[in-house]
């Protein structure tokens, strides 16, 4: 890691270590030339490059990774991300949610719903669902109502480019005008929308976001390919950012933007205050050391709260900033994952995918089992992961509620020897989340007992620098003008504003890179490299 000195002297400083921060200082650097060469540097406020991407594995399982941000990614709709790591040749592996290879059936996976248990193709079964839905509402899983819901309102959708949305109307407004929740209650019953928000895993999925923002998704397809990297997803901006330091790039690790202001010869004047990062928490090094940079061009690589810590007088001075910072809602998410001893869900026919209750855990994924994964050691070590919990916003205060008290050893064996293990993730899981947890997977499950897991890892993913897990857009906003816009929010300003926050692909890696690529092409004539 350098160390940062005072006064330096930049081209482009590029600050979030995420992956549309590295992804771009990896671009520049690339495209410099022993003719035209520019100093570039990339600045992170932790100890750790990834951003909201973040990988982990549990003792024993070296290779089985624990995505606690995002975890995967689409190759039929999301050519920019398969593009590059096809590029960077890092391996990558089916992330399976169902049956795209026609071994996985993932009809068999679990809803728990009101007390009651189901399995996932029971939804579309007239009767089965624990909602006193109305005929019409009758017979579908929420993928299924939401497409019946598009067909009726927008007869036409599957014709319609990304702008004809933004002429779609419907109750006498356009249809980007209305919040989803708002339109929800204008075409089903109140049991219904229930319905959709409690089976479809995610609060998002139903937020009070803009309509033609919400209504065309549907990513989450049994019969959708996703893939991931093998050896977790952290490891593309890891990569990125290593290519970047081997080109001749500078990298500043534990450093927080304070402050941006524009000198009279146009370049920046930047503020760092120098961090440190203890036990996987990042906190303003005490005493304050502030150091000042400066630069002719600033990428902010940032999502919507790290840019609002910012002291820079445009998002104060400039109507556009002023208006449109604030267009996306921040949403919260929290993830827990467990290891166990073996997989016990397989003798409940449970391989992969997901099942999904309306108990504060709302979703648990089904993943590997160490000792079957290539280059494994120990090819008898049954040790297998779940993640018991993956959730959105209004039940994300109750995991917060548990966060204090003993941390969660399990059968940790280096508490049998004496030895002071390391924390493994920014959060430790407590025995009181742990215990909560347990109760209900077991519960959602419909199993008496069960052995408790062997360790336990959490990340909430609501405070600062970050603010929450991922974006939408709010109601009422022209958002394909403002993504246009933001990338370079200040025409006399030399300043960008890249990552998912203002996408069109928010919540995906897919977004930041779509954002980073429109930057380059735009403003710094660079293509994207195939």
């Amino acid at each position: 890691m350098k160390k940062l000195s005072e006064a330096l002297q930049l081209d482009v400083a590029v600050i979030g270590g995420g992956i549309a921060g590295t992804y771009s200082a990896w671009r520049l650097q690339k495209a410099n030339t022993a003719k035209k060469k520019q100093s570039i540097a990339l600045f992170e406020y932790s100890s750790r490059i990834g951003g909201r991407l973040y990988s982990r594995t549990l003792p024993d399982m070296p290779n089985v990774v624990a995505e606690l941000g995002g975890m995967r990614y689409i190759p039929s709709t999301q050519p920019l991300v398969t593009g590059l790591i096809e590029k960077l040749k890092l391996p990558t592996k089916i992330f399976p949610m169902g049956n795209p290879d026609k071994t996985i059936d993932a009809k068999l996976n679990y809803y728990y719903l009101r007390g009651k248990h189901l399995k996932l193709y029971e939804l579309s079964e007239k009767g089965k669902i624990p909602y006193n839905v109305s005929w019409q509402e009758e017979g579908m899983n929420p993928d299924q109502l939401q497409a019946k819901i598009m067909k009726l309102y927008v007869s036409n959708a599957s014709s319609l480019s990304f702008q004809d949305w933004f002429n779609v109307e419907v109750f006498g407004k356009y249809m980007y005008q209305i919040g989803y929740w708002n339109f929800l209650s204008q075409v089903l019953t109140n049991e219904a929308y229930s319905y959709m928000r409690d089976a479809g895993g995610y609060d998002a999925n139903v937020a009070n976001a803009s309509t033609i923002a919400q209504l065309p998704v549907s990513d989450f397809g049994p019969t959708t390919e996703f893939r991931t990297l093998v050896k977790g997803y952290q490891s593309l901006p890891v990569h990125l950012a290593e290519e970047f330091d081997k080109d001749g790039g500078q990298t500043y690790m534990n450093q927080r933007l304070k402050s941006i202001v524009k000198q009279k010869n146009g370049s920046y004047q930047l503020t760092f205050v120098a961090t440190v990062t203890k036990d996987f928490t990042t906190t303003d090094k005490d005493p304050v050391h502030e150091t000042v940079v400066y630069a002719k061009k600033i990428i902010l690589a940032m999502p919507r709260r790290s840019l609002e810590l910012i002291q820079w007088n445009q998002f104060t001075d400039n109507e556009f900033l002023k208006k449109n910072i604030e267009s996306v809602l921040i949403q919260s998410a929290f993830k827990l994952f467990m290891g166990y001893d073996y997989p016990w869900w397989r003798s409940l026919n449970l391989w992969y995918g997901r099942s999904i209750t309306d108990l504060p855990i709302r979703q648990t994924y089904y993943f590997d089992v160490e000792g079957e994964q290539p280059g494994t050691d120990d090819p008898s070590n049954t040790k297998a992961l779940l993640m018991a919990s993956y959730n959105d916003i209004s039940t994300v205060p109750f995991w917060k509620g548990l966060e204090n008290g003993e941390p969660y050893r399990g059968n940790d064996t280096s508490l049998k020897e004496g030895i002071d293990p390391t924390p493994p993730a920014e959060y430790e899981a407590t025995e009181n989340m742990v215990e909560e947890a347990h109760q209900q997977v077991m519960e959602m499950h419909g199993l008496e007992r069960m052995d408790k897991p062997f360790a336990a890892i959490f990340h909430d993913w609501s405070g600062d620098p970050y603010g929450g897990g991922w974006h939408e857009w709010k109601a009422g906003y022209r958002y394909d003008t403002i993504i246009e816009k933001m990338v370079k929010p200040v025409d006399n300003e030399d300043v960008f504003i890249i990552g998912e926050a203002y996408s069109n692909n928010q919540g995906w890696v897919e977004g930041s890179l779509e954002t980073a690529n429109d930057m380059m092409n735009r403003f710094f004539k660079l293509q994207f490299l195939p």
